[in-house]
């Protein structure tokens, strides 16, 4: 079997470039992206989006398989993709913050465990913020929404039609400030909390300067940190969501001022 330059030109337009763009979103997103989800199957995923959306989505223009605009086009195709998904994934980057916040406050900071997700050590109370996180992601069918949005990319920002700004890439840091904000808005009521008690325990330390301040304000700390984490978790569902409903609209936005040139 012959294929023709013309061919390879089409093939690359119509399925290869979509497919790196799916694969770069998959890269950087939540779940998709997880060190524990194997390779082939994130290359699956990919594969099967990039053949759904090919038939509906706009012509790319053709290149040649072989010329510097081809391999410039396909670059600029898996940043897109990155930056969709790493958008998304800063939410999740913002729970782990809030974990890791109101682990130092409760004194748990020292208890680490690897996060599969990162291959990094984090505090256990930000793995089971992420675990949680993840979860809830699920049954709001969160993986759904997010595929769909990278098939919907590509009638904002067509193939081949603009390469990637400094305004565009300017957007996504922006938009990393605003999220770790959001971080601090879910883990204020407990630091306030945990704050409460170190100064009652400061208190008690100069009434009592003989308390052992370590056997007394660590139990504590620890309990009305339990106790205010328990008070929290039927928040974590509109917590997520006014999360991730900015996070989508913000790509949205990047795509559309992206594609505008």
């Amino acid at each position: 079997m012959v294929f023709e330059e013309a061919q390879i030109s089409a093939w690359i337009a119509s399925l290869w470039l979509p497919f790196l763009r799916v694969t770069g979103a998959m890269m950087a997103a939540p779940l998709f992206g997880s060190s524990y989800v194997p390779i082939r199957s994130r290359i699956a995923v990919a594969l099967f989006t990039a053949l759904a959306v090919a038939p509906v989505i706009p012509q790319a223009p053709a290149v040649s398989a072989l010329s510097l605009e081809a391999v410039v086009i396909a670059a600029n195709e898996i940043v897109i993709g990155i930056c969709i998904g790493f958008l998304v994934q800063l939410v999740f980057e913002a729970i782990v913050f809030a974990g890791q916040t109101i682990s130092m406050g409760m004194g748990l900071g020292f208890a680490m465990m690897v996060d599969p997700q990162r291959g990094n050590s984090v505090p256990i109370l930000s793995q089971f913020f992420l675990l949680i996180t993840l979860l809830i992601f699920l049954a709001l069918d969160g993986h759904l929404a997010f595929l769909e949005l990278v098939a919907g990319s590509f009638a904002i920002w067509p193939v081949g039609v603009a390469m990637v700004s400094v305004d565009t890439l300017g957007l996504v840091i922006e938009w990393s400030g605003e999220i770790f904000g959001g971080a601090i808005r879910v883990a204020l009521p407990a630091v306030i909390a945990l704050l409460v008690v170190q100064i009652g325990v400061g208190v008690i330390s100069r009434a009592a300067p003989t308390l052992n301040l370590f056997a007394v304000g660590f139990p504590i700390a620890i309990l009305v940190g339990y106790l205010v984490l328990y008070q929290m978790m039927p928040l974590f569902i509109p917590a997520l969501d006014s999360l991730l409903a900015p996070a989508f609209e913000t790509t949205r936005v990047l795509l559309e001022g992206g594609s505008n040139g």
